[in-house]
């Protein structure tokens, strides 16, 4: 699958998100590029952010994924008072709906776990990472948002 070049844990990380992960979100209902994903309800938008931690090693990178929901309008309003903004940048820049991590979702024993990180090492197989990651996307966020969508 990995030709000979040797990649760094940054190129490592991007390669499973484009390979893997977008094409598991879209799969899912979700549109989006990099690492920001969107899914349309009639009267929200829901978000999934891969979010990579800010320290990292050159063999390894540690991420997690933040979700929220925030109304059209809100949307709408957030592009119309900084129209500068990418659409992604405004919604970040002033988040009006709800969001949360991940692991405030994910529940064990009726308990959230809390904080919920992954590591991807460069060099290993990805695929069981991306399908645990998108499992939880689909067992844990995904009803999460739906719960706040129709709020």
């Amino acid at each position: 699958m990995e030709s000979e070049i040797e990649r760094n844990a940054q190129d490592w990380f991007r390669f499973m998100v484009d390979t893997n992960l977008a094409p598991g979100l879209r799969a899912l209902g979700f549109f989006g590029v990099g690492r920001r994903f969107r899914i349309e309800g009639p009267n929200h938008w829901g978000e999934v952010a891969v979010e990579q931690a800010r320290s990292f090693t050159a063999r390894a990178v540690r991420f997690t994924l933040h979700i929220g929901v925030m109304s059209r309008d809100e949307w709408a309003e957030q592009l119309r008072v900084r129209p500068y903004y990418p659409a992604s940048e405004a919604a970040k820049a002033q988040w009006m709906g709800w969001q949360a991590p991940i692991g405030s979702v994910v529940e064990v024993g009726g308990y959230p776990i809390g904080e919920l990180w992954w590591e991807l090492e460069v060099g290993r197989p990805f695929q069981a990472l991306a399908r645990e990651v998108l499992t939880t996307v689909r067992e844990y966020a995904l009803p999460a948002m739906r719960e706040h969508m129709d709020a």
